[in-house]
């Protein structure tokens, strides 16, 4: 009997003993799981274009400044016709730069491959014939203002053996550039299903490759001259581009560079850049009729200076945050003497809005990192961000929130913390609950006892009656 009683006895503290201990990992479980748990503007109303593609940007001193100002299906795919120098111009010019060449001295040969390029199509030419040989700088230069197909192709083979390795090195460019909606198929322009490219990507490779300081110039010369190192005659190409030209009336001085292309595909393209006043703006357009609803030829050139005309009259370059202005404050703990700390710009912010934008349209929406923030702080610390918003739902830009003043950590808060901390944790409920069990069980086997020993004395005194 005595055996049995001891045996019931083992077996209640041993329950009470798993109790506890599933308790115990069960928080520690619960706790674990817890703890890892389009166009900013519109064109007025009586200005219209013929374009099927356009874009207008403000060029700030870096892309990231830059501000699209108007877009007409930026992401449309469109055959680029000779726009595709661009590409061409700058994959020349990293080919160029990687292997040392001196564009002066190094020279191409014009030959059955090149021609196989261009054979079939009614391409522009610069009249080159077998044999003929040019400086890589006379190719370059003559390829950029013109739409001269054998000069271009030419200039592919020799800078990288074959036109076919050239495409792919622009292909290559292109997806480094971040185009995403852009396929070049060949140098010339042809139109191809493999051969297609956007306002929107074009944007980003001109943006590319301005910070190349030999760029430009290819695309800005109105007249080039090229005397042949072997074969061929002296001979003078001019650029494509009327508006850089004065003689024509297409002229328009604040232009820059630019490129002209067509195809019947393509239509009329121009893709281009005007600076003037301090202010530099980014036009392009494709998919223009070589003909107007007038009867008049030129659409693409006309378009292009409306559009720049609408940048030049109507926009203006506004400081909209300054650097040190307060913005909001966040709450601090830990610190003994301060309960918040001041957001203010980490650099001041500007951008190209329309003349008669008013102050108070501008959305600024605030985004903190958290909640609140432990000292110590660092002043600079950043701490947040400010968007910048028009018509509610179209991004002018943003700037990171950073402390406007140091705050140091109070010790004894901090030690205040880690207590407060600790009897929040869960295992300091598991012990409060373990603690409990274990007074359950410390009851439980006195209760036990207590029975035994009455039980006992009650045998007892019923052996003395």
């Amino acid at each position: 009997m005595q055996k049995s009683k001891k045996a019931m006895t083992i077996r209640i503290l041993s329950l009470i003993c798993c109790l506890g201990l599933m308790t115990v990992f069960c928080m520690h479980d619960v706790a674990g799981v817890t703890a890892s748990a389009g166009t900013l503007y519109e064109l007025p109303a009586d200005t219209t274009i013929l374009a099927k593609s356009a874009l207008v940007a403000s060029l700030g001193a870096t892309p990231e400044e830059d501000t699209i100002l108007f877009e007409l299906k930026p992401d449309s795919k469109r055959s680029p016709a000779a726009l595709v120098r661009l590409m061409v111009g700058i994959t020349a010019i990293e080919i160029i730069r990687e292997k040392g060449i001196d564009t002066g001295k190094v020279t191409g040969t014009y030959s059955s491959e090149a021609f196989n390029v261009i054979a079939g199509h009614d391409l522009a030419s610069a009249q080159m014939v077998y044999g003929e040989e040019w400086t890589i700088k006379d190719l370059l230069s003559v390829s950029m203002i013109t739409t001269a197909a054998d000069a271009c192709a030419t200039l592919s083979i020799a800078l990288s053996g074959s036109h076919a390795q050239f495409v792919a090195r622009m292909n290559q460019l292109a997806g480094k550039i971040g185009c995403q909606n852009t396929s070049f198929a060949n140098v010339t322009g042809t139109d191809s299903a493999s051969q297609y490219t956007t306002t929107k990507d074009l944007y980003k490779i001109i943006r590319y490759s301005m910070d190349y300081p030999e760029f430009e110039p290819l695309f800005s010369t109105v007249q080039y001259t090229v005397t042949p190192v072997k074969e061929g005659t002296k001979r003078t190409f001019v650029n494509t581009n009327d508006m850089l030209r004065s003689t024509t009336p297409y002229y328009y001085s604040p232009v820059s560079f630019g490129k002209t292309g067509y195809t019947s595909s393509a239509g009329r393209c121009l893709a281009s850049v005007a600076r003037d006043s301090g202010y530099e703006y980014l036009c392009i357009v494709m998919g223009e009729p070589n003909i107007d609803n007038d009867g008049k030829q030129g659409a693409y050139f006309r378009d292009t200076r409306t559009l720049y005309r609408w940048a030049f009259n109507n926009f203006t370059y506004k400081m909209l945050l300054n650097k040190n202005e307060p913005i909001t404050q966040i709450p601090v703990a830990l610190a003994w003497n301060k309960d918040s700390v001041t957001l203010v710009p980490e650099e001041s912010f500007a951008a190209t809005v329309i003349n008669d934008l008013q102050p108070e349209t501008i959305t600024k929406k605030i985004i903190r990192n958290s909640e609140s923030v432990d000292a110590p702080v660092k002043k600079g610390e950043v701490l947040g961000k400010i968007e910048l918003y028009i018509k509610t739902d179209q991004k002018l830009g943003e700037v990171n929130l950073v402390a406007s003043e140091s705050i140091d950590q109070s010790r004894v808060l901090a030690v205040w913390a880690q207590i407060q901390l600790f009897l929040r944790s869960p295992w300091f409920y598991a012990g409060l609950a373990l603690l409990a069990i274990l007074l359950i069980g410390y009851i439980i086997l006195n209760i036990v006892h207590n029975r035994k020993l009455k039980r006992n004395r009650m045998k007892r005194l019923n052996r003395f009656r």
